[in-house]
């Protein structure tokens, strides 16, 4: 179904519980989801704070439902990929993962969206929780009682608060302004939500009759510390560990409830790989070292004290690459890979091709994904650990300012590119066919653009508008727009699914060279015709065609001219790109009328 739809958003096995804890609370929660009366809430929110184990246990239930075959959906937010602006795709993805499970849904679905190709790609999230959710389920609830279940997970990390303000809203169900009813949800519908208390969650959550509000901080003290008592005995089992059940259940005393900081504390101990040093001995620093004063945000970070100054040498040039690094990984908009990191970083400005990223990244397994293998994403394991190492009065002396990266990030991606692109980058065979038609063009996409590549075609302007106007960056950029790269950047977009990003990218530039105000840019004549596959109504090819004719002048006032928005034909385009027409094969050069698909005024 052709629907937008966000990746790698679901549930995750590895991130359920262990077996035999947390049994209580989930109990509560199944029966809440079985129970099919009028008057049940629809909408439970499960509150807590970081390290609470909010995340385990909405996996558990996600995986639990849906093995036992029941239509249901789990959506995750994650603070290291807001640049995806999952917010604004939410119920279209949960939408479709119904369908994948309910024939009813999947019928009423199709039937929404039929003939509306505006519909199906709107980022009206309204519209997508009527027309995908509340309409489909609706009519799944009038042929069958059973429930339909949606996961959110970790909703407060959508972004700042004004991305999930209309979600609240839906979920509370106040649509309608004009209304001082909330909107009546379908009876079987069940909706689990997870995320810390924040102000506007719980404004807009605690004031609906219809949502029922479970704080893990409420949970029987005694039972949370049995839990993570029988999560330690698991983790720190083996044969070169001398730990009985007392070890165990003063250790999770001390975790004050937080699983999380129960998950480091047995990391740390079970780490060590120095001379004469065994568990034991850790275990013994880890109980000496934690004060009774010490609760919540103060307790992780303490441990995250720990574990850096163990892993991070009292060396100015080891700290200086690892801040570098993890000012890269932080500083990203979306999660990227060693080997796609190392990539960017041999396009840094004044950083050596040799240096080596997993140099840094191999020692942190504890604290971050992905570190053992080269092409798995980096993110924090917790979000947490995020918050940490961006708050100086928290991290102190393993504080990272994002800013480091932010030049190396606009160089490097405007380096990748002018590496990387090419004419007709996955040697599509023909132009007059559209991207649905051609069947291994998934692919080709993976096997010709690279992580660092599409990356960087992504986001290379955000990464611009984020620092300073100066004149080396200028000149890269120029150089960037003087010729074919240009053309050859949005044809990998079109290829990415993503050339409607190209008019916000262009407008990042705009914003940089006028805001920043250190030097201006004058555009004579500006203009940009793009002939793509992307319109459905036509048989054209998604290579993407422009021209631009552009000029910097530094020191006057800034001069902009309107993009001209008309049709002509490929063939006259092309003597305005010599570079271009010499890469184009005859094929390509058909008098075809080429509709212009995207303008931007102002510029």
């Amino acid at each position: 179904m052709d629907m937008v739809y966000v990746d790698g958003a679901g549930r995750e096995t590895s991130k359920r519980c262990l077996p035999g804890t947390r049994e209580a609370i989930l109990s509560e929660i199944k029966d809440w989801i079985d129970d099919i009366g009028q008057d049940i809430p629809r909408v439970l929110w499960l509150s807590g704070t970081a390290g609470k184990g909010k995340s385990a246990i909405a996996h558990t239930i996600a995986n639990w439902f849906l093995e036992r075959g029941d239509p249901g959906a789990c959506f995750c937010f994650d603070r290291t990929r807001e640049a995806e602006h999952r917010h604004e795709k939410i119920f279209s993805t949960i939408a479709r993962d119904l369908a994948d499970r309910d024939p009813i849904i999947r019928r009423a679905l199709a039937s929404a969206v039929r003939n509306d190709n505006e519909l199906r790609h709107t980022k009206d999230i309204t519209r997508q929780w009527k027309e995908f959710v509340l309409g489909p389920v609706g009519a799944a609830s009038q042929a069958v009682a059973a429930p339909v279940l949606m996961v959110i997970d970790a909703l407060d990390e959508s972004g700042e608060a004004p991305s999930r303000e209309r979600i609240l809203q839906m979920l509370a169900g106040n649509l309608d302004p004009d209304s001082s009813e909330p909107m009546k949800l379908p009876t079987n519908i069940r909706i689990l939500v997870t995320s810390r208390p924040l102000d506007d969650i719980s404004v807009e959550l605690d004031a609906a009759p219809h949502v029922r509000h479970v704080s893990m901080d409420d949970l029987p003290a005694e039972s949370t510390e049995n839990d993570i008592c029988l999560y330690i005995s698991k983790k720190l089992a083996g044969p070169r560990n001398a730990f009985e059940d007392e070890h165990f259940k003063e250790l999770a005393q001390k975790a004050d409830g937080l699983f999380e900081w129960a998950r480091l504390a047995c990391e740390y101990i079970k780490g060590t790989n120095k001379a004469g040093v065994d568990p034991m001995d850790r275990f013994e620093d880890v109980i000496a070292g934690t004060s009774e004063s010490q609760i919540g945000t103060h307790l992780l970070d303490d441990m995250y004290h720990r574990i850096l100054a163990e892993i991070i040498p009292e060396d100015t040039k080891a700290m200086a690459r690892v801040r570098s690094v993890m000012a890269q990984i932080l500083a990203s908009f979306e999660p990227l890979s060693i080997s796609a990191l190392t990539a960017m970083r041999r396009h840094f400005p004044g950083i050596s091709s040799s240096y080596k990223v997993e140099l840094v990244i191999a020692p942190l397994g504890s604290l971050f994904a992905g570190t053992s293998d080269s092409h798995t994403p980096i993110r924090p394991l917790h979000a947490s650990f995020y918050d940490f190492l961006t708050d100086e009065s928290r991290s102190k002396k393993f504080f990272i300012d994002k800013s480091l990266a932010s030049g190396g990030l606009a160089f490097g991606s405007l380096r990748v590119m002018k590496a990387g692109l090419r004419f007709n980058i996955c040697s599509l065979e023909s132009s007059y066919l559209p991207n649905s038609a051609i069947s291994d063009l998934e692919q080709r996409v993976k096997e010709s653009i690279p992580p660092e590549l599409s990356y960087s075609c992504r986001f290379w302007g955000a990464h611009v508008r984020n620092i300073d106007f100066g004149a080396s960056l200028a000149k890269e950029v120029k150089a960037f727009l003087d010729d074919e790269r240009l053309l050859f950047w949005l044809e990998a977009l079109s290829l990415l699914k993503g050339v409607g990003g190209s008019s916000v990218t262009l407008s990042f530039i705009a914003d940089w060279v006028q805001v920043r105000g250190l030097i201006t840019l004058k555009i004579n004549g500006f203009s940009l015709c793009l002939g793509c596959r992307v319109i459905s109504s036509t048989r054209i090819s998604p290579i993407v065609f422009g021209i631009l004719n552009a000029s910097f002048e530094p020191s006057r006032p800034p001069s902009y001219t309107a993009l001209r928005i008309c049709t002509c034909p490929l063939c006259r385009l092309l003597p305005h790109n010599p570079g271009y027409s010499k890469c184009l094969p005859k094929s390509f050069l058909a008098p075809h009328e080429l509709p212009l698909v995207m303008s931007y005024s102002g510029l």
